[in-house]
């Protein structure tokens, strides 16, 4: 059996939707959104008849058969809702759901596809119903109704299946498949944390993954109570208001994690996965401790949405309202959680100690491949006189015998058990052809101040040098340190610092002393 539906447009119109800005999970999420909102409209039935009591769409991307199909397990296209599902900006009769609009099935077919084929069994219909609508042919023929095939069916029988072929240049490609998983798991975020949905992507069950929230002492008292910087959000201003949360991540993420998740009737606008938003005056400056470490879900009211659902629009009354919002979280002084995730620096475990600790040491040896200078003959002056810079150094710190192991202060050196990492010895060959024994070691010193310290052997010509890996330059860069590239380039620098004062020493100099003390005091501190 036939019947007709109109599809209610002039159909030069449909052609137009294929050039609309969008994003190819934008576009599935449309799907995705109806399946839901089937399933919130009937829920009491079909948690009675589904084994498991929740709702299952399956999206799979067919990219040799060039090929998309959607299917859902949901309530079924109604009789009473068939005419108007196929007509452009009809707003279905409860428009407070997430198909609000009612374009999002027929915009997002079109965008992505040529030819696409809607089948449907709506619960306790005994009729299965099949549209194909081929743009090339409507838009040829001017076609303002297309036929619908019905067929009998199982009353029981419940589900809606969208395939979409001949796709168009917006199509996915297989490169993309990550990427689409992820933005749709994370448009349905609250869906998939409350276990209403089993979504399906390439034979792949989607899951979200909770974010770890930092918990740790406030960052001026590192030995005080451990605070779980999490702050729950109720704030509204005149029509606007919005819930959720803020809160600070427990590693920091530069464009995944970070940022906030912006929520509409239960479903994420705009700010998915990696395009979470992220305006600087909750995320601090770009780059910034702050930025990699805020974040947070908004469930916004007030505010209306673009057709698509890719973005919130009155963007000034948006970004005002936001600024608000930052005034009302900065007001309770003692919950500085913008100070928090702007200064905290996490303390680094013993096993990543010993790690960089022995990374640099060996990038340090390495460095010592070519003989150093250490001629008498030196060209450096003193800024401003004709003397040697020796000449001006004070009495008191050029002894030419360098002291027994102490710190910068003065105060002896302890070797700190906990924190042995295995030295490394090497000869350091000088210009006249001397070799002159050098070890390198690392340690946890009694005091942060100091990059590194030299000491000669008593009696003997060796040296050697000791990595102070309490500097705070540690925390400071520590995401540069932990890549190969930051620890190459500060080693690069303590090898140069200990060549330096090795080659004024050999060569009768002991200003290498007084410049790496005065280096030292200020090397992690300004």
């Amino acid at each position: 059996m036939a019947n007709n539906v109109s599809i209610a447009t002039k159909p030069l119109v449909y052609e137009v939707f294929r050039f609309i800005n969008n994003k190819v999970w934008n576009a599935l999420a449309e799907y995705v959104d109806n399946s839901i909102q089937s399933y919130l409209n009937h829920k009491e039935i079909l948690n009675r008849i589904n084994p498991d009591g929740k709702l299952t769409v399956t999206i799979n991307i067919d990219f040799e058969n060039d090929t998309i199909t959607i299917e859902d397990d949901a309530f079924g296209i109604t009789h009473d809702n068939y005419q108007r599902a196929f007509e452009l900006a009809n707003i279905p009769l409860d428009n407070k759901g997430l198909n609000e609009f009612g374009m999002g099935m027929k915009v997002s077919s079109i965008w992505l596809s040529n030819i696409w084929k809607v089948e449907t069994s709506a619960y306790g219909e005994p009729v299965n119903k099949t549209l194909i609508f081929n743009l090339q042919e409507v838009v040829d023929n001017e076609d303002l109704e297309l036929p619908v095939l019905e067929e009998e069916c199982n009353a029981d029988t419940h589900y809606t299946r969208i395939t979409l072929t001949n796709l168009s240049a917006n199509k996915p490609s297989p490169r993309q498949l990550s990427y689409i998983k992820k933005h749709i798991t994370s448009i349905y975020t609250q869906q998939l944390r409350e276990g209403i949905l089993n979504l399906i992507i390439n034979g792949e069950q989607m899951e979200y993954q909770e974010l770890k929230f930092l918990k740790a002492p406030h960052y001026n008292s590192p030995d005080g109570e451990t605070v779980l910087w999490k702050k729950d959000i109720d704030f509204s201003a005149g029509k606007y208001s919005v819930k959720g949360f803020i809160g600070i991540l427990e590693t920091m993420s530069t464009s995944t994690d970070n940022g906030f998740l912006l929520f509409r009737r239960g479903r994420v606008i705009g700010s998915s996965y990696d395009d979470r938003y992220r305006p600087k005056v909750l995320c601090g400056q770009e780059g910034s401790p702050q930025y990699k470490r805020i974040f947070g879900e908004l469930h916004l009211e007030g505010f209306d949405v673009s057709f698509t659902k890719n973005s919130f629009q009155e963007d000034y009354e948006f970004n005002y309202f936001v600024e608000l919002l930052k005034e009302d979280l900065s007001k309770n002084k003692s919950f500085d959680i913008f100070g928090q995730a702007q200064n905290y620096t996490k303390p680094k475990t013993k096993k990543e100690i010993k790690n960089l600790g022995t990374n640099l040491i060996k990038q340090i040896a390495k460095g010592f491949t070519k003989p150093i200078d250490n001629s008498t003959n030196t060209e450096t002056r003193s800024i401003g006189t004709s003397n040697n810079i020796i000449s001006s150094i004070p009495e008191s710190v050029t002894t030419k015998e360098i002291q027994p192991p102490t710190d910068l202060f003065g105060n002896p050196i302890i070797e700190n058990d906990e924190f042995q990492i295995p030295p490394v010895s090497i000869d350091v060959t000088l210009s006249n052809g001397e070799k002159i024994p050098l070890t390198i070691k690392g340690e946890k010193s009694v005091t942060e101040q100091g990059l590194y310290n030299l000491r000669k052997v008593s009696d003997a010509n060796n040296y050697i040098a000791t990595i102070n890996l309490s500097n705070p330059i540690f925390d400071r860069f520590d995401k540069s340190l932990a890549t190969p590239e930051g620890q190459e380039q500060l080693a690069y620098i303590i090898e140069v610092m200990v060549a330096t004062e090795i080659s004024l020493s050999q060569g009768g100099q002991s200003g290498g002393k007084y410049f790496r003390d005065k280096f030292n005091s200020l090397f992690g501190v300004i």
